[in-house]
């Protein structure tokens, strides 16, 4: 099974409980791991048989940039489940990291991996 990586997706949004939070606008990294069948893309070397990480790439970004979630478990679900409408990916993985979370960390992360269903 192939995958596409891509890493630090960084989005400024609404991401939080706290009331400054859900005020100011805070960075987001988004790391995502598609895995899909890319054998036909290998044999082919055309566009048309493969990922178009471009196009998943600005769609997550626009989408995290104009939501207003409160929690990151929440919004790597969301994420997931956008990733997975797309009938060619098998399985996702998403990290979404707030390297201004705590002042004591240097980011705190979540993970999730999430599977297409039937």
């Amino acid at each position: 099974m192939e995958k596409i990586v891509i890493e630090q997706i960084a989005v400024d949004a609404i991401i939080g409980v706290y009331a400054q939070e859900r005020i100011n606008k805070q960075v987001v990294l988004i790391d995502l791991e598609l895995q899909y069948d890319a054998s036909q893309a290998c044999e082919s070397d055309n566009i048309e048989h493969a990922l178009d990480y471009h196009k998943v790439c600005l769609d997550i970004y626009q989408f995290v940039r104009d939501s207003k979630f409160h929690l990151i478990e929440a919004l790597a679900k969301a994420i997931a489940m956008r990733v997975l409408s797309d009938d060619c990916v098998f399985s996702v993985r998403v990290n979404i990291s707030k390297p201004d979370a705590l002042e004591q960390a240097h980011t705190v992360r979540f993970e999730l991996t999430q599977f297409q269903q039937g």
